[in-house]
């Protein structure tokens, strides 16, 4: 008589093998199935990934250069309008209608006016162009923080400068030159500060331009970037 172990672990009939066979290959198919979606939503999720992260690279990027380009706009902007400001040349048109300074028919006080004239009609310009400066200064300190500032506040004293030397030559021309006498050196100074006549050598202008260099050395690695 058989064994009943045996019996117990015999191999099942084909039929059961048979009637069990689409039942496991559904099974797999699905588990495949499974994997396949599972792969294709990771795969998914990570080209979302990079692909925002590539979109966030651009959208900064292209910020930093618009405030590079904002910035080296308006420091030339500045640069240019304090040069007009310091031209040598007064023309007749800038003065006051009526003046006759030329004709050496006004007293001191008159000439002072008209020159005060002068150089406030010359330096609305600057002051619109400092005022820009300034706003894109702050854009590019929230970006590259006190680097950035010092090298804008050096043009920045520059054009301070500038205005404190006007004012002290139209007192002087209020004064009949009195200012100036006790102090010849500093009425060159003032005076080579107002006009760029003295060429090369003029201090204020080198320390606008060396101003400008310093901005341009944060500014323009960012441009070529862009």
């Amino acid at each position: 008589e058989p064994n009943p172990a045996l019996k117990r672990t015999a191999t099942p009939p084909l039929s059961f093998a048979l009637a069990t066979y689409p039942m496991l290959m559904t099974e797999i198919v699905t588990l495949i199935k499974d994997g396949a979606v599972a792969a294709a939503a990771a795969v998914t999720a990570t080209v979302a990934v990079i692909g925002l992260t590539n979109w966030n690279r651009e959208l900064r990027g292209k910020a930093t250069f618009d405030v590079a380009r904002a910035l080296a706009k308006s420091t030339y902007k500045l640069r240019d309008e304090v040069k007009n400001c310091r031209s040598p040349f007064l023309a007749a048109s800038e003065f006051p209608e009526g003046y006759g300074g030329h004709l050496g028919q006004t007293s001191h006080r008159e000439e002072a006016t008209a020159h005060a004239h002068v150089y406030n009609s010359r330096w609305k310009f600057v002051w619109e162009a400092l005022q820009e400066f300034d706003t894109n200064t702050l854009e590019a300190e929230a970006i590259w923080g006190s680097e950035i500032r010092a090298k804008t506040d050096a043009l920045r004293q520059c054009v301070r400068e500038l205005r404190v030397a006007i004012d002290a030559v139209v007192e002087n021309i209020v004064a009949r030159g009195e200012n100036f006498k006790t102090d010849r050196e500093f009425e060159r100074d003032m005076r080579s500060k107002v006009s760029t006549s003295s060429g090369a050598e003029n201090a204020l202008t080198r320390k606008i331009e060396e101003a400008i260099q310093g901005i341009e050395a944060v500014v323009r690695p960012h441009l070529k970037r862009g």
